[in-house]
């Protein structure tokens, strides 16, 4: 499945994995190799906190090298327009009357404490799309709510 990130994104995720592969891969692989210097592998705890370290890198390594060949990077000149799309930035007041400021991201890229929205999420989902001025609605858990856009940047 193609993975739509921004520019930011995709730089993001390739310096993940760089970090992964030229850094963390070789501190892992010391560590290994010095819990098996110190014998009986049965029952020690630093070679299968190692172990189960290089597992989990190993995966995130094979994870992001597979976003970062299948993905699609979103170049600004599809932002244009006023047409909130993956990687833009729009002001929305809620119907509290708060304004708040989200940014359209991939997957990935996600991060809504920080106001990074998926695409894929329901909120994300509702702006994709719209313009200035458009209402959107969505249902919560805590039920309705509803944002009227008031700038596309």
């Amino acid at each position: 499945m193609t993975e739509k990130l921004t520019k930011e994104g995709f730089k993001k995720l390739t310096e993940e994995l760089e970090e992964l592969e030229q850094k963390e891969r070789p501190s892992v692989a010391k560590r290994l190799e010095e819990a098996i210097a110190q014998g009986d592998l049965s029952e020690n705890a630093a070679y299968e906190e190692a172990k189960e370290q290089q597992s989990r890198m190993e995966g995130r390594i094979s994870e992001i090298k597979k976003i970062l060949n299948d993905a699609e990077v979103i170049e600004e000149e599809q932002q244009r327009g006023g047409i909130i799309r993956i990687g833009t930035t729009l002001k929305a007041q809620g119907s509290d009357s708060t304004d708040r400021v989200f940014t359209i991201t991939g997957r990935e890229e996600s991060d809504p404490t920080h106001g990074k929205l998926s695409y894929d999420s329901p909120l994300g989902r509702a702006f994709m799309n719209r313009k200035r001025g458009d209402e959107v609605e969505i249902e919560t858990p805590s039920g309705k709510k509803k944002y009227t856009i008031l700038e596309v940047n």
